[in-house]
């Protein structure tokens, strides 16, 4: 029963519900790759598609969340130049630029913005690449700060680092996607549909986990 209370938690948070659909995405890509006929891929590739949209939907107006972290930020740079602190800025406001462009281009696809949602789009993923570039940079301090209190605290830095590389993982295979999308080194990063897809359910599976954890 605990953890069938943990699970329904887990579904009432956006975020919850978010993470598993990403996985599932992730699945049905790949499903979609090794289906039988051509019309069993078709309904894969449509499911994929609405998922995606649901995802779209879930974020309308989550960009608010992000003005509120760099209203927190700011006043740091303020006192002084921190690099780490920089870097969170950009990692932030690459974020807000995804999710908001993805909120334009989702109202845009339905004519009710009068926008070119290809473009849009385009623009909302430059943005997303970006933040997942500041992320992995991110986790790569947090592990070298956790590494740092071996000397005094080994428990503690395990686990840190631990959790850190954890979280590399996640946001090293969402940048490894995204940089397929924009097309960045495109002459040697060519993945399959199958590889964008394992990468997908590593992410939503990682991101999953990191939610269950934090659950009482």
């Amino acid at each position: 029963m605990a953890d069938l209370d943990k699970f329904i938690k887990l579904l009432g948070q956006t975020d919850g519900r978010d993470k598993l659909y990403k996985t599932l995405a992730g699945i049905v890509k790949v499903l979609a790759v090794y289906a039988a006929t051509k019309d069993q891929a078709k309904i894969y590739n449509t499911l994929a598609k609405s998922i995606g949209e649901g995802r779209s939907i879930m974020r309308l107006a989550k960009w608010v969340g992000n003005v509120s972290k760099l209203q927190a930020l700011v006043p740091k740079l303020a006192t002084g130049f921190n690099v780490k602190t920089l870097v969170e800025v950009f990692r932030v406001l690459g974020d807000f630029g995804y999710i908001f462009g993805d909120n334009i281009a989702y109202l845009s696809k339905y004519k009710v913005l009068g926008r070119d949602a290809a473009a849009v789009t385009k623009g909302a993923k430059l943005f997303q690449f970006y933040g997942y570039v500041f992320a992995v940079i991110l986790d790569v301090f947090a592990i070298q700060a956790a590494r740092s209190k071996a000397a005094s605290d080994v428990a503690t830095s395990r686990k840190e680092v631990k959790a850190n590389a954890i979280n590399l993982t996640k946001n090293a295979a969402d940048l490894l996607v995204v940089t397929a999308a924009v097309g960045y080194l495109s002459s040697v990063w060519k993945p399959s549909n199958t590889t964008t897809g394992v990468l997908t359910i590593t992410s939503g599976a990682i991101a999953t986990y990191q939610n269950w954890g934090k659950l009482k």
